[in-house]
């Protein structure tokens, strides 16, 4: 038995005649840019985050930067980033000129904004708090931050589209959200894909100006300089499709979480929380912890089932940043033990128990 990762070519298979159809309307229609489609998916993601504004880009990676930008953050000005997240959390910083100043993390991933607070000096202009793997900080404590220090909150959720806490939704807190429909995503594009939501209509004007080249959809002139950043009609249409679905793909990847904590909890491991009625995780990851966390891995290949290691570092190890001899000690522990399961709709019930049998023998083989 051979289980992926990934689901994306399970996604082809379960829904071929859709996405052939989608794909047919697309380019027969002629628009394979800024085609209704997009405006649709934009609606969409409107009515999710209960936000005003939707503007759909290439990526979160351009997300993050354009909202910076919006923030006015630039040259001169730090912003605070958590050690643990993937690579593009931190890069839209630099890009704006500015310097990322990270803080450590709790051991479920999230940034510790206790420590994020000793991080704060008069040069600090904004923070971006990730919900990693998909599970949400408290939005209220955002807030309190944004406000006690006076600073832009911009909303890292590019792994936590559908997730809420207190009935809050992720894509709903700070000055802006962000997020990613990459095919690893929850919802993903079959290539790439972001979005900025936000409140305030001079913001969303900026970057709808920035993501088309500068162009002033009003005048019609390109009053200023801008990017290449728009998302093709075609990847609008596939994620529409799966928007549609998404309360049908969290609950089931909600189902494999628990089967996996029934199965795992009396193991020696460290496992996510579980979703409750006020704080539901959309479960784009299911990470375990343990210090045979490459032994397990090993393991789990010659059963023929592949993990993922997020992440093999900490941000600030990262050359790009520059020299940074600080200490993050939880993120960094998680670097060493974490390993992320399969956990996807398309996961048969015969698969999910072949993994949780692997797992358990693994734990339940004397160690040499």
């Amino acid at each position: 038995m051979k289980i992926p990762f990934y689901n994306i070519d399970r996604i082809y298979k379960d829904n071929e005649k859709e996405i052939l159809d989608l794909t047919a309307k697309v380019f027969s229609g002629g628009r394979v840019i800024e085609g209704n489609a997009v405006e649709e998916f934009e609606e969409g993601l409107k009515k999710l985050c209960n936000r005003k504004h939707a503007i759909a880009v290439n990526s979160c990676t351009d997300a993050l930067f354009f909202s910076l930008l919006a923030a006015g953050v630039g040259k001169g000005d730090e912003v605070i980033v958590p050690a643990l997240s993937f690579v593009a959390s931190a890069t839209p910083v630099i890009r704006t000129g500015a310097k990322a100043v990270f803080a450590d993390t709790h051991q479920d991933g999230n940034i510790d904004l206790n420590d994020a607070a000793g991080k704060v000096s008069k040069k600090t202009k904004a923070i971006i708090p990730v919900h990693l793997y998909g599970k949400m900080i408290d939005p209220s404590f955002l807030d309190s931050f944004g406000k006690k220090f006076d600073i832009a909150v911009i909303e890292d959720a590019a792994q936590a589209l559908g997730s809420m806490s207190n009935e809050i939704p992720a894509g709903n807190t700070g000055f802006c959200s962000c997020f990613s429909f990459d095919p690893s995503k929850v919802i993903g594009a079959f290539g790439t894909g972001g979005a900025v939501l936000c409140n305030d209509d001079i913001t969303a004007e900026k970057i709808r100006i920035w993501r088309g080249q500068g162009k002033d959809s009003k005048s019609g002139l390109f009053t200023r300089p801008g990017y290449n950043s728009r998302l093709s009609t075609l990847q609008a249409a596939l994620l529409n499709m799966q928007l549609k679905k998404l309360d049908e793909i969290i609950k089931s990847r909600n189902c494999i979480s628990e089967k996996y904590h029934r199965a795992f909890k009396e193991l020696p491991l460290g496992l996510p929380a579980l979703s409750t009625k006020t704080e539901i995780s959309n479960f784009h990851k299911y990470p375990i912890c343990t210090p045979h966390r490459n032994e397990l891995k090993e393991y789990l290949a010659g059963e023929g089932i592949e993990t993922a290691v997020h992440y093999t570092y900490v941000l600030p190890g990262q050359p790009v940043f520059g020299k940074n001899n600080e200490i993050f000690p939880v993120a960094s522990s998680i670097t060493e033990k974490s390993l992320s399961l399969p956990i996807y709709p398309e996961l048969t019930e015969k698969e999910t128990d072949h993994i949780c049998k692997a797992v358990c023998t693994f734990f339940n083989t004397p160690k040499k």
